[in-house]
């Protein structure tokens, strides 16, 4: 039985022979070893550093074949009323803010990342990357925090740990400082609209926006 099996199965309000922490957290600690896996294997040289987006797919489509095959549906990880034109301005106000706290960065410090082969990355950044990061570090991570109802602030933060865990392999704590702030900014956002499209969107630009200034 899979660890989002066990979270769908999971009362509303557990019973007290259900609250034994070793089975309450195993979906919480699965998914966090799950996404924290490649990273922790590139660092360690057990896997190739060229191999992290390979990996990071895979990573993804697991979590969320589990949480489909637990019986979740794609409204619940966030994937409905695209339409919310109030979630779409409030996306725009993070994007932009965030932008220019970006740029801001590049005027007070200096980095040296080199920018990837762009028109070859681009698509599978935009349409396939920042998808499967969203998902997996802001819609999955809310149904396991509602389900031990440890939502609210708990989720945001939980969140943004977990984003900042898939940017292990990089090697930077400077990165990893900046996704984790990022992923209490868009955390913060999905807790309140559960709309997954305005945040794919919206990482998909911030990314270009990093990659294009260095900064990732």
């Amino acid at each position: 039985m899979g660890p989002m099996t066990i979270l769908r199965r999971f009362p509303a309000y557990p019973s007290p022979a259900a609250r034994h922490p070793a089975l309450r957290f195993a979906p919480l600690a699965g998914l966090t070893l799950l996404l924290a896996a490649p990273g922790l294997a590139i660092q360690f040289g057990l896997l190739p550093f060229e191999y992290r987006m390979g990996a990071l797919i895979t990573v993804s489509a697991l979590c969320i074949g589990l949480c489909l095959w637990a019986g979740f549906s794609f409204s619940e990880l966030g994937f409905g009323r695209p339409h919310q034109w109030r979630h779409w301005l409030g996306a725009i106000a993070v994007t932009s803010l965030i932008s220019g706290i970006m740029l801001l960065q590049t005027r007070l410090f200096s980095f040296d990342a080199q920018p990837p082969a762009w028109l070859s990355f681009a698509p599978f950044y935009v349409l396939v990357s920042s998808p499967c990061q969203e998902v997996v570090c802001r819609s999955i991570p809310k149904l396991i925090t509602d389900r031990m109802q440890h939502g609210g602030w708990a989720y945001v933060l939980y969140s943004a740990a977990l984003f900042s865990l898939i940017h292990l392999c990089y090697g930077d704590p400077a990165l990893l400082l900046n996704t984790f702030l990022l992923g209490v900014v868009w955390g913060f956002v999905y807790w309140r609209t559960l709309n997954i499209w305005p945040l794919i969107v919206s990482h998909a630009v911030v990314g270009t926006l990093a990659f294009s200034l260095g900064l990732a």
